[in-house]
């Protein structure tokens, strides 16, 4: 087997290390030994990540600053906002609760749109990446550990156990929460690691990106 280890690629399946070949867009390119997917191509990959951060960070807005649920009862008006229902938890002593939704619901969601961002923008318009290859790890080190689809699960169930004894209306937050998984949820579909890395090294040859 000739080549450089930057030519070389190991089957995250069987580990047969072999040659990194050259694909089209849309083409998969399969392990000999185990016929597993080793990579693959799609195209406009990055300025599909361009929009769907961009998208992201709109929506990230309204579902925070809206209220997702307003609900009456005997009188008495309430609206529920994510920072609210966790500020409202920390009060009720429960911290550590509080404290998840805090993170996972509100912080890394935005770090992962922000660093996305920030990865698709520098990559497309070819700008200089001084933090983009801790960007990269970093933004692969979060993935899977934002839980907004789990805090809008517990929205829904509280619709259902509430929506006998209270006046339910549905806030402009909830719609923009929905949607802004529906783009969290195309940005992990859309998301290539190995065509991001490719294009992370071929602006570290052009001078592009400088290491520190």
């Amino acid at each position: 087997m000739s080549g450089t280890p930057e030519q070389l690629i190991a089957c995250h399946e069987c580990d047969l290390l072999m040659e990194r070949v050259t694909n089209q867009p849309n083409e998969d390119v399969i392990c000999p030994r185990c016929h597993a997917r080793l990579y693959y191509t799609t195209i406009n990959s990055i300025e599909r990540l361009l929009a769907l951060s961009i998208a992201g960070l709109i929506l990230f807005i309204p579902a925070n600053i809206f209220p997702i649920l307003s609900l009456q009862v005997f009188g008495q008006s309430q609206s529920e906002l994510i920072l609210q229902s966790a500020l409202s938890l920390f009060e009720g002593g429960l911290v550590l609760v509080a404290m998840l939704i805090l993170l996972f619901a509100i912080v890394v969601p935005l770090f992962q749109l922000l660093i996305l961002f920030y990865i698709s923008f520098t990559l497309h318009y070819r700008r200089q990446g001084r933090l983009l290859l801790h960007a990269m790890h970093s933004y692969q080190h979060l993935r899977g550990w934002g839980m907004l689809e789990i805090f809008l699960l517990g929205v829904l169930i509280s619709i259902i156990k509430l929506k006998d004894i209270a006046d339910l209306h549905i806030g402009l937050g909830l719609y923009s929460l929905a949607a802004l998984i529906v783009i969290t949820t195309l940005s992990s579909i859309f998301f290539n690691p190995h065509q991001i890395w490719h294009q992370i090294d071929l602006h570290r040859d052009q001078g592009v990106i400088h290491e520190r």
